[in-house]
């Protein structure tokens, strides 16, 4: 008789999965989460793909990729009560104020005089803008 093998897996997944996986044989152990640990393993996941997306090498892994970000970019707009034309709203309000990555600008260094107003917002995040 073979051995039953466990795997921890202890991630959010999409809805249909448990139900693919019971297909393929396996047993799933899921529970639904509350809204707070919902939003925390959607912040999760968001990272996961991400680094899925980065890590992507050719065309058709680099759209999936996206494609499951955007998912769970607005999943978790819609745990936060945003509809998705809100999020896209924001997005070209954004654009149409602070432009695009169209022009594919680089920035490499900011500086001003230490009493310049909008050195502060530098000055307040030093591990993502260390003075050089």
């Amino acid at each position: 008789m073979p051995q039953i093998l466990r795997f921890r897996v202890e991630k959010l997944v999409r809805d249909k999965l448990p139900e693919i996986m019971r297909a393929a044989g396996l047993d799933v152990f899921e529970r639904t989460l509350d809204d707070e640990a919902f939003i925390q393993a959607l912040r999760g996941k968001l990272s996961e793909e991400t680094v899925e997306l980065l890590a992507a090498e050719t065309r058709e892994e680099l759209l999936g990729e996206l494609a499951d970000v955007m998912e769970v970019v607005l999943a978790l707009g819609a745990a936060h009560g945003f509809s998705a034309a809100e999020v896209e709203a924001r997005r070209l309000a954004k654009r149409e104020e602070r432009g695009g990555f169209d022009a594919r600008v680089w920035n490499a260094a900011v500086e001003g005089a230490e009493d310049c107003p909008a050195v502060d917002y530098y000055l307040a995040r030093p591990g993502q803008y260390p003075k050089v």
